[in-house]
This record gives C-alpha cells, sequence and structure tokens, in this order.
C-alpha cells in the first residue's frame, strides 16, 4: 500500500487557496508512489478535490481566548532572561490543528495506511526524496521530525512536516478528546504545539532531522506569515519583569524591513517614545513599577496597537501570568 501524504489546511481567502492548489499540483508527479488527504477548516475548491484521494471539512475551527491557553513564545535578549509574552497574537488557534492533524491520523489509520507525511498547506514540493527516505526511516523509526535550530530561541520541532508510523503513534493523536488537549494546553509552560507535538513523539522512537535541509531540494515550506492580515510586528510587548517589579516593554523586529517607531503612554500622561527599530533589532525599555501602572497605550507606526487595563490586583495579576520576563538566567 502507498504512503499517505496528509495535508491540513485553512485558506479563508483566495490567496491562500492559490497556495493549497499549487501544492496539490506539485504533488500530481508523485501520485504513483503517495495518496492524498486534504482536511481543512475550509471548504476547498473543486478543482483541488478532484486532484486527491480524500478531502476532508471539518467546520469546528474554535478559537482559545482564555488567558492560561495561550501560545506563550518567548525571547531572550543578551542571552540573559527570557521574556515569555502571550500578548503577540492573544488567541490560540492549536485545538484546532490539533483537530486537522487527529482527524488525518485517524481516517488514515482506519483506510488502511500504515505511513503517514504529515504537512501544512503552505508547501511547494518538486521533489519527493525527503518523503521516500522517511517512509524507510519509518521501518526503522516511530518518527521522523525536523527540528528547527535559532540563536535566540531553544531548537524546537518544525511544525509544517512529520512522519509517523501509525501502528505506534500516541492515542492522543488518533483519538480526538478536546478535554484532554485543552488540559495538555494548560498545563504546558510555554502552550507550543510544536513542543507538545514533540513530546508527544518523544514517547516513541523518533528520528530527528535538522529543519534546514528541508529547502536543499528546491521545496518550499512555511511559506505564509502566520501574522498575515496584521500589518504589526509580533515582537512589541509589555511584560512584567519579576526581577524588580516592574514593568518593561521589548521590541524585536523580525518582520518590518523599513523599522518601526513607537509612542508607548503610561496612565494617559507619561509618554516613552522608542525611535525606528530597524529590521533584526531590539529594544527594551522599563515603563515603571507596575503597582503605579493603570494602564497602558500602545502606538507602532501611529496606529494604535494595544490597549492594557492594569487598574485591579486582578488585572495585574492576569498581566503578570500572561507576559513575564523570569527571574533566573537560563
Amino acid at each position: 500500500m502507498k504512503d499517505l501524504i496528509v495535508v491540513t489546511s485553512y485558506c479563508p481567502d483566495e490567496f491562500r487557496e492559490s497556495i493549497l492548489r499549487n501544492l496539490i499540483i506539485s504533488l500530481k508527479q508523485f501520485r504513483d508512489k503517495f495518496d492524498v488527504m486534504v482536511v481543512s477548516h475550509t471548504p476547498i475548491p473543486k478543482d483541488v478535490q478532484q486532484n486527491i484521494n480524500y478531502y476532508l471539512y471539518d467546520s469546528k475551527n474554535e478559537i482559545l481566548t482564555g488567558w492560561d491557553l495561550l501560545n506563550q513564545p518567548w525571547f531572550n535578549p543578551n542571552d540573559e532572561r527570557r521574556i515569555q509574552s502571550s500578548f503577540l497574537t492573544k488567541k490560540n488557534t492549536h485545538l484546532a490543528v490539533w483537530r486537522l492533524m487527529i482527524l488525518g491520523f485517524a481516517n488514515a489509520k482506519n483506510l488502511g495506511y500504515k505511513k503517514v507525511h504529515h504537512i501544512e498547506y503552505d508547501c511547494n514540493i518538486i521533489n519527493e526524496m525527503e518523503f521516500l527516505e522517511n517512509s524507510k526511516l519509518l521501518d526503522e523509526f516511530d518518527s521522523v521530525v525536523y527540528i528547527d535550530k535559532k540563536d535566540t530561541v531553544d531548537d524546537i520541532l518544525f511544525g509544517s512536516f512529520q512522519s509517523v508510523l501509525l501502528s505506534n503513534l500516541d492515542n492522543i493523536l488518533l483519538e480526538l478528546d478536546e478535554d484532554r488537549i485543552i488540559d495538555m494546553i494548560r498545563k504546558s509552560d510555554s502552550k507550543s504545539p510544536e513542543l507538545m507535538l514533540q513530546r508527544i513523539l518523544e514517547n516513541g522512537k523518533m528520528y530527528k532531522k535538522d529543519r534546514h535541509i528541508l529547502e536543499l531540494n528546491g521545496n518550499k515550506f512555511g511559506m505564509i506569515d502566520g501574522q498575515i492580515g496584521n500589518n504589526f510586528i509580533p515582537w512589541a510587548v509589555p511584560f512584567y519583569d519579576r526581577l524588580d517589579n516592574s514593568v518593561g516593554f521589548v521590541v524585536w523586529n523580525t518582520k518590518n524591513l523599513d523599522g518601526v517607531e513607537f509612542n508607548i503612554i503610561v496612565n494617559n500622561e507619561k509618554l516613552f517614545y522608542i525611535p525606528k527599530v530597524m529590521f533584526n533589532h531590539w529594544v527594551l525599555i522599563t515603563l515603571g513599577v507596575i503597582d503605579e501602572i493603570n494602564n497602558l497605550l500602545i502606538i507602532e507606526n501611529n496606529q494604535v496597537r494595544d490597549r492594557f487595563n492594569l487598574t485591579s490586583d486582578l488585572d495585574k495579576d492576569v498581566f503578570k501570568k500572561s507576559s513575564f520576563r523570569h527571574k533566573e538566567i537560563f
């Protein structure tokens, strides 16, 4: 039996539909070796359906917004103390992502497939060698993953491509249990779906590759910015400093090639100005002691980016847990 490529997708506009369409077209040349299933939270065009083996539409695309369920990426300026914040997006799509993967894996197993290669829709595949090599590795290992390595963050699983052996896959990835997934997210320190998936797959025999080999043969992965439709840079957030009880603000420009500048107004009266921060640069400032701050207004490139209300003890407590700088160096 052939291996199955499971494509998870969310394409709410023509632009993203075209990305999915181009992926499916690119996979047609390998249909003698692989079958293809698309699992999507949005309906996909009929011409795309006609070029795959299976299509599953899941209308439930639930967004988590509870403060204790939000993703908390981290940044470590000067390799000193980490800043960890859920204010980058203030929403969590990870339950929806887990649903797509589980529905894909479960249906693949019921259809009799042994090996599955999961990719996200924003890829373009012109060379099948990684898939063929991973298929051979699954004769010995339970999963094959790609590890993304960067200087400013920990090594972590690359979410856009994994290969798995269904017979040895953990049940949490085969039986949809939303309460269990939400509880797993709530108990996770980072709320990172990539790290949680990595931990699950590490329960079996895992083979790790360097993420950066994926494009060596002309393939492309992660073509869509997760911040699509958002003109603001991701990393421009206030945070609570656990070391000195202050509120700081960090700008790390990973997106805007022209640079970004900020005006931060504290308590409707005190202005902090951050001159233009160029691409791949960062700035860190202190806004004051948290007990003396009641509200914040964040303006990025003359547009209101965010407001924070810290008038009550509960507001301050949630703020401290949602965005903070660690006291310790690690």
